[in-house]
């Protein structure tokens, strides 16, 4: 029988979360950086995620080497390797592929057996085959939900209700992927979808609620709590000038090209240096499992695809993938 490690995962996928910034793209009229985790961490504007930063191993500037788009962002979230066989596909036979594939949480699930409580909260397509798919473990809500409610209605009753001994949990909240094509920063609003800047503050918010959960229930102690992001977006870039935006102040989504420039809206120019924003994406490994030698760590930079092989290496699981533990990394 394969002994199941005493400890507790909650992977927390957040849509298009850029984790870092190129920092010489500006906002005009603003103290503020482009919405980011590490500049607003380093400015001190979310406490929460500062807190697991500050308690946890942070990858400081975090890459998707492959494609920037949801459906390969997720897909290299779910397997850790940059695999296009299979990915989602609104106008090809992505399932004839994906039906021959097991992804790492189907993988637990049949590795561990019954032995093993997973809980995955989603929507369509991310809990289909090769993605975050799990026999008897998935919980979805159409496109369009609000992260507070996948959160308070779905999986907070589930972890604390129905199966308090639960070992890992995926929850994706695609919030921050819907506030787009708007500004980075547009002043003080009690509306946390106005702005790129309201809702990073909101999902600060979000954050705490998660963590103070699992400290009210008994789960922190236990629990690896990992956050992670798909693509970032582009903002006072090459992209965002073709598209007809004069400010470097504007959200343009994560359209390709990804690789792009960044661009001097006042002298209406190329300035050579490389953006690329929907490839920055976000890794945090904390929570109170997380052994006291790693916390407080850095690692300056590693890839998407090492997240799965990082959630395998806590729940000791043979999967083989592109990707390396973040435990192997260098760290300071």
């Amino acid at each position: 029988m394969v002994k199941i490690p005493r400890v507790r995962v909650l992977y927390l996928v957040i849509d298009q979360l850029a984790g870092h910034w190129e920092e010489h793209v500006k906002l005009e009229g603003s103290d503020f950086p482009p919405v980011n985790v590490k500049s607003y961490h380093e400015k001190g504007l979310i406490p929460n995620f500062s807190y697991l930063i500050e308690n946890g191993l942070w990858v400081k500037r975090p890459w998707n080497r492959g494609f920037c788009d949801t459906p390969h962002g997720m897909k290299y979230l779910a397997t850790g390797s940059y695999r296009e066989k299979g990915c989602y596909t609104s106008n090809k036979p992505w399932f004839l592929e994906a039906e021959k594939e097991t992804a790492f949480f189907e993988f637990v699930k049949k590795y561990y057996r019954e032995k093993i409580n997973i809980g995955v909260f989603s929507c369509s397509p991310w809990l289909i085959k090769g993605y975050f798919y799990t026999p008897d473990s998935i919980h979805g809500l159409i496109s369009g939900y609000s992260d507070e409610i996948m959160l308070k209605e779905l999986a907070f009753p589930w972890m604390e209700d129905r199966v308090p001994e639960w070992n890992l949990v995926h929850i994706y909240l695609p919030g921050m992927d819907s506030i787009s094509n708007c500004p980075s920063y547009r002043g003080e609003c009690s509306d946390p979808r106005s702005s790129k800047h309201s809702y990073m503050l909101f999902l600060d918010c979000l954050v705490g609620e998660i963590a103070k959960f699992l400290k009210d229930k008994g789960f922190w102690e236990e629990t690896y709590f990992i956050i992670a992001s798909d693509h970032g977006y582009h903002l006072g870039c090459s992209v965002a000038r073709k598209r007809g935006v004069k400010t470097n102040n504007w959200c343009c989504d994560h359209p390709p090209p990804w690789d792009c420039e960044v661009w001097d809206f006042e002298e209406d120019r190329p300035t050579g240096i490389y953006s690329g924003g929907p490839r920055r994406t976000t890794i945090i490994v904390s929570g109170g499992a997380l052994e006291e030698k790693y916390r407080g760590k850095v690692i300056e930079e590693a890839e998407i695809i090492n997240v799965i092989p990082t959630i395998a290496d806590i729940l000791k699981v043979p999967y083989k993938c592109q990707g390396r533990s973040l435990f192997e990394y260098k760290m300071h």
